[in-house]
C-alpha cells in the first residue's frame, strides 16, 4: 500500500467497519478495491469534494443486475449506495467502475443539481480512468454534436454512439481545477441550452403573462409527474379532497385507477400541440396509462416533453379548468406522506405565508436516479393568481424546493398578491361569436371564465372608440344580456390603459402613472358594484386591450412600493383621480338655445362658479323658478368643455355664455402633463405622486 494512503486509514478512509466506504459480500474481500477506493476519496477531496465519512459511509454492494440496472452497465449508484457487478461487460478493472461511481457520490453530495446529468457522467468516465486509451478526437464532426445536443435535450438516456462522443469531448474539454466546474468549450460545442442546469419562470396564472424567469427556460424536458395536474383536470367528477390528497401524495397507482373518469380530448387540449399523445385505446396497457403521468412509455422514452413556458402554461390551463381539484395542494408539506413532508421548515415557511399549492414531479434514470426534478407552486390557495415553476437537474422535486424558496420569498415581495389582477366591465359591444382562440391555443372553461390555452382572445368590437379588434388576456365571463366581464392581470391592464390615456408619458412620470392605474384597478371594483368590476371606458380608465400584432406585453413591472405608497395617500379613498391637466388656456362659447337644451331648461338667468371648503367645485345654474348646484366636472362633461371652467360670463344681448379655463380633463389629482414636466425636472416617481395627492399643508 502507498505511504500516502496510510494516514487515510486513520480517518476511517478504508474497508473496515465504520470507515468511510463500507463493503459487502465477495466485495469485502478485495484488497485492491478496497485500496482504490480510499485513493479516489484522495483525489476527490484534494479537487475540493465532500466525499463520504464514517459517519456518513457509502455503501457497495456486489450485484448481478437485480433490477437496479441493464446487464449491458458494469455499475450503479444510487445517493449513499453503489452496485458493482463482479464481471462487467468491457473488459475494464472493477476498481474503474467504482471510481466512476465514487465520484457520482461525491458530486451529489457537493454539487447540488448544478450539473446536468451528463456533463456529471463525462466528469466521472474522466475521473474513473476508462478514458485512458481515448484519444481526443482531431476535429469535431458539427452532425455527431447536433445529435449528441439533440439526445441531451430529450432528456432521454444517452445511446451508446452518444455516450462515445461524449467520452471524446470529456477528453478534449479543459476541466476547471475546482469541484463542480464545467469545461467552458461544452457551450460552444453543444449550446447553452444543452449546459444549463436549473430554471424558473413565473407567471400571471389569470393571463398567462410571464413575470419573471432565468436559468435554462427554453429545454424542452419531460415535466415528470406534474404531468398529474392535467391528469386530474382531465378527470371527470372526481372528489377533490381524495384526489387532492392523492396528488399531494404523488399515488400514481390510485390515480391509475380513475382511468374510466379520464376524458383524453380534454387533457390533450392542456398540453402544447407538439407534445399531445394521441388518445388511450382499448389495447393500450399499464405501461401506456402511465404516460399521460409523466412516465417512460414501453421503449424507456419520454413521449411528452415541455420548455418552462408551455408547462407553465399547461399548469395554468388545467387549474383554471378544475380549481377545486388543486386547492388541497396547499397541505403539501403537512399532510403524512406528501412529497414535501421530509423537507426542512425553513424551506416549508415560504409556501405557508403564500397559502401556497404545490406539485412535486421527477425525471429518474432507468436505474431510479433522480435527473430532473419539477416544482409548481401557485398560490394564494382560495383565489390562486401567482403560478411558478422551477426546475432542476440532478435532484428529485422535493430538493428543488431549496433551489425555489429564495425566489418565492423575493416574489412574495416584488408581486404582492392584492394588486395582482383586475376586473373590467367590456361595455364596448363583443358578440360572443367574435370571442376568438388561436388554433395552436384551444379555447377552454372553467367556473370562472372562458380562456385560451395560452392566455389571450381576440375580440371583435363595433363600439364607437374602441379598437374594431383587439387582444384580451385573461377570462372572460359572459354575464348573459348584460357587459362581458373580463378578470386580467394588473400590469396587462396597465398596458391598455397607458396606450389609450397616457402614450407620450416617459420615465418617472410612466412610472407614477402605471403604479396609480393598477393601484385604482385593484380598488376600483365599487365602480359597477354588481359585477365587483370596473369598466373599460367612460368614467373609469380608458382600457382598449391590445392591438393585433403588437404584442405589446411590454414587460414593464410596476414598483410595489409605489403602490404602498398609494395606499398611504389614498387615506381611506378608494379611487384616485388623474387628468391630462396642462397650463394652456382654453375659451369656448355656447349659444343660449344649445345651452339650455343640454340642461333640458327653458331658459337660463345666471351661471355662477362656486368652491366650497372642502375645496370642492361646484356650478350652480339660476333658471327661472328655481336653481341647480352640480359638481364642476359634472358640469363640463355636459358641456364637453375640456376642464372645469374658471371663468363664466354672459355674453351681451342674452346670447349666450363664454367659459375659460386652463388645460384639460377634470383637474383632480394627478396631472399628466404636469408628472411629465416634473421628470423632466428630475422628480421621482414617489415626489412625482406624492406632489399630486399630499394635500396642501401636510
Amino acid at each position: 500500500m502507498a505511504a500516502w494512503i496510510r494516514p487515510l486509514l486513520r480517518f476511517g478512509y478504508c474497508a473496515e467497519a465504520g470507515a468511510a466506504i463500507l463493503f459487502f459480500g465477495s466485495l469485502a474481500h478485495s484488497p485492491d478495491l478496497h485500496d482504490a477506493g480510499v485513493a479516489a476519496l484522495a483525489e476527490l477531496i484534494e479537487q475540493g469534494y465532500r466525499v463520504p465519512s464514517e459517519n456518513d459511509p457509502v455503501r457497495v454492494f456486489p450485484t448481478l443486475t437485480n433490477g437496479q440496472f441493464s446487464a449491458s452497465h458494469a455499475g450503479g449508484w444510487r445517493p449513499g449506495a453503489i452496485y458493482l457487478r463482479q464481471q462487467p461487460q468491457g473488459g475494464l478493472d472493477a476498481a474503474v467502475y467504482l471510481r466512476h461511481e465514487l465520484f457520482h457520490e461525491a458530486s451529489h453530495r457537493s454539487c447540488g443539481g448544478l450539473w446536468p446529468t451528463w456533463i456529471e457522467e463525462a466528469a466521472a468516465m474522466r475521473f474513473s480512468g476508462e478514458l485512458s486509451n481515448v484519444d481526443a478526437p482531431s476535429q469535431l464532426n458539427a452532425a455527431e454534436l447536433e445529435a449528441l445536443a439533440a439526445d441531451i435535450r430529450s432528456g432521454n438516456q444517452l445511446s451508446a454512439k452518444a455516450r462515445s462522443l461524449l467520452g471524446r469531448l470529456a477528453v478534449t474539454a479543459e476541466w476547471p481545477a475546482r469541484a463542480c466546474g464545467a469545461p467552458p468549450q461544452w457551450q460552444s460545442w453543444l449550446g447553452s441550452n444543452a449546459s444549463a442546469g436549473a430554471g424558473y419562470l413565473l407567471m400571471n396564472l389569470i393571463s398567462g403573462r410571464i413575470l419573471d424567469q432565468g436559468g435554462d427556460s427554453q429545454t424542452a424536458l419531460p415535466p415528470g409527474s406534474l404531468l398529474k395536474i392535467p391528469y386530474a383536470a382531465a378527470l371527470r367528477n372526481a372528489n377533490p379532497e381524495v384526489l387532492t390528497t392523492e396528488l399531494a401524495t404523488s399515488d400514481t397507482d390510485k390515480l391509475l385507477q380513475r382511468r374510466a373518469q379520464f376524458q383524453p380530448d380534454l387533457y390533450r387540449r392542456f398540453l402544447p400541440e407538439a407534445s399531445r399523445p394521441g388518445p388511450p385505446t382499448a389495447q393500450i396497457d399499464d405501461q401506456g396509462w402511465r404516460v399521460f403521468l409523466g412516465e417512460r412509455d414501453a421503449d424507456g422514452r419520454f413521449p411528452i416533453v415541455a420548455d418552462l413556458p408551455e408547462l407553465a402554461l399547461t399548469m395554468r390551463a388545467a387549474m383554471l379548468s378544475q380549481p377545486s381539484y388543486f386547492q388541497g395542494l396547499a397541505q403539501n408539506g403537512s399532510l403524512p406522506g406528501s412529497t414535501l413532508v421530509a423537507r426542512p421548515d425553513s424551506e416549508l415557511a415560504i409556501l405557508r405565508r403564500l397559502q401556497a399549492m404545490a406539485k412535486t414531479g421527477t425525471v429518474s434514470s432507468a436505474d431510479g436516479q433522480a435527473e430532473i426534478g419539477h416544482l409548481m407552486v401557485a398560490w394564494p390557495a382560495g383565489h390562486p393568481v401567482y403560478l411558478a415553476v422551477f426546475r432542476q437537474r440532478g435532484v428529485n422535486g422535493a430538493g428543488v424546493l431549496a433551489y425555489a424558496s429564495p425566489r418565492l420569498q423575493r416574489w412574495q415581495q416584488q408581486y404582492p398578491a392584492e394588486f395582482a389582477t383586475v376586473r373590467v366591465r367590456l361595455l364596448s359591444a363583443t358578440e360572443r361569436n367574435s370571442w376568438q382562440a388561436d388554433a395552436d391555443c384551444p379555447e377552454l372553461n372553467g367556473p370562472a371564465g372562458r380562456f385560451s390555452r395560452c392566455g389571450s382572445f381576440t375580440l371583435v368590437s363595433s363600439a364607437r372608440g374602441s379598437r374594431s379588434v383587439r387582444l384580451i388576456a385573461g377570462l372572460l365571463n359572459d354575464v348573459g344580456d348584460g357587459p362581458d366581464i373580463l378578470e386580467t392581470d394588473a400590469e396587462t391592464y396597465a398596458d391598455g390603459v397607458l396606450s389609450a390615456e397616457a402614450q407620450t408619458l416617459t420615465g418617472s412620470a410612466r412610472r407614477a402613472m402605471r403604479a396609480l392605474v393598477i393601484w385604482n384597478g385593484s380598488h376600483g371594483k365599487h365602480r359597477h358594484s354588481e359585477s365587483q368590476a370596473l369598466c373599460d371606458t367612460t368614467h373609469c380608465m380608458v382600457f382598449l386591450g391590445e392591438a393585433p400584432n403588437t404584442h405589446s406585453r411590454s414587460g414593464e413591472r410596476t414598483d410595489p412600493n409605489l403602490l404602498r405608497l398609494l395606499d398611504a395617500l389614498a387615506d381611506g379613498q378608494t379611487w384616485l383621480p388623474f387628468a391630462n391637466g396642462g397650463d394652456r388656456r382654453w375659451i369656448r362659447q355656447i349659444a343660449a338655445a344649445e345651452l339650455e337644451g343640454r340642461f333640458a331648461e327653458q331658459r337660463i338667468d345666471a351661471i355662477r362658479r362656486e368652491r366650497r371648503k372642502t375645496g370642492e367645485l361646484l356650478v350652480r345654474l339660476y333658471y327661472p323658478e328655481s336653481e341647480e348646484v352640480l359638481a364642476c366636472e359634472v358640469f363640463r362633461n355636459t358641456l364637453k368643455l375640456p376642464s372645469c371652467p374658471d371663468r363664466i360670463e354672459a355674453l351681451s344681448g342674452g346670447r349666450g355664455w363664454q367659459f375659460e379655463g386652463v388645460g384639460s380633463g377634470h383637474g383632480l389629482g394627478l396631472s399628466i402633463l404636469r408628472a411629465q414636466a416634473l421628470a423632466e425636472a428630475g422628480y421621482s416617481a414617489e415626489q412625482i405622486l406624492r406632489d399630486a395627492f399630499t394635500a396642501a399643508g401636510e
